[in-house]
Parts: structure tokens; C-alpha cells; sequence
């Protein structure tokens, strides 16, 4: 009886370090997938185009990176975009017969070329008329207040 009590405990406290252990490598793995999130958002936020991943659309990527959907549609070569709204980058990738890699780099490649685009269109000037005031309800301080300062 006794032996047979140890073979429990040793099983027990296999089964204890079985369970600490994949518990202390699911809380690296969380921490880990966390810090890829956090940077991923960084590089998305900044505009950075290294940040496109396979799951996106379309039309989030235009929303994201500020262009427009249409244009991006255009460098893909893809005529109809009610086919492709709701369908994630690797699904078009496969439909379209390339790597979803590929299909993120030629994303890449039109967005930097669409921003260089737009920084060598010289912006238009305001004219050097005055704006008519916000607040034309707000009367302007009496002239004795400017005295008084």
C-alpha cells in the first residue's frame, strides 16, 4: 500500500510540473504575440509599409495607408472591385496565382509610389484674401479694453 501511495505522489507532482510548465510557456507565448502587436501597430500607425499582413483587405489597407482603394486596385490590375472587398490579401493571392508575399510587395511598391506622387504635386495656395471669422456672432473687444492692457 505504502509503494503505492509514492507512485501517486510522483504522478501527481509530474502531472503539477506538466501543468507549471505549459502554463509558464503559454504566458511567454502571449507576452511574445503582445509585443509583436504592439510593434506591428507602431509600424502601422507611423505608415510604415512592412506592416501589411496576409488577413488585411483591400479596403483596410487603403484606409490605413491613405490611398485610395481604386488606385491600389489599378496596380494590381484587378478591374472589378465588388470581387475583391471582403477578401483577405492571401485569398486574393491565391486567386490571383502568386505568393501572398509577392502580392504584399507589389501593395508596397504602389503605396510608396502613390505617396512620392502626391509630394511632387505642388499643393494649391490659399489667396491672400481674409477668411471670413468663425465666430462673426462674437463681437470685437471694445476699444478701451486694447487701451486698458
Amino acid at each position: 500500500m505504502p509503494e503505492r501511495m509514492n507512485v501517486k505522489r510522483i504522478a501527481m507532482g509530474a502531472l503539477l510540473c506538466l501543468a507549471l510548465g505549459l502554463t509558464v510557456f503559454a504566458a511567454i507565448q502571449v507576452a511574445q504575440g503582445v509585443a509583436r502587436f504592439r510593434q506591428d501597430r507602431a509600424l502601422a500607425l507611423s505608415g510604415d509599409v512592412r506592416a501589411i499582413r496576409p488577413w488585411m483587405t483591400i479596403p483596410y489597407v487603403a484606409r490605413l495607408y491613405h490611398v485610395p482603394e481604386r488606385y491600389l486596385l489599378q496596380s494590381l490590375r484587378i478591374s472589378d472591385p465588388t470581387s475583391v472587398r471582403h477578401v483577405t490579401l492571401s485569398t486574393l493571392a491565391a486567386r490571383l496565382h502568386v505568393s501572398s508575399s509577392a502580392l504584399i510587395h507589389e501593395l508596397q511598391v504602389a503605396i510608396l509610389t502613390y505617396r512620392k506622387q502626391q509630394q511632387q504635386q505642388p499643393t494649391p495656395t490659399r489667396s491672400p484674401t481674409r477668411s471670413p471669422r468663425l465666430h462673426s456672432a462674437i463681437p470685437p473687444p471694445p476699444a478701451d479694453a486694447k487701451a486698458m492692457a
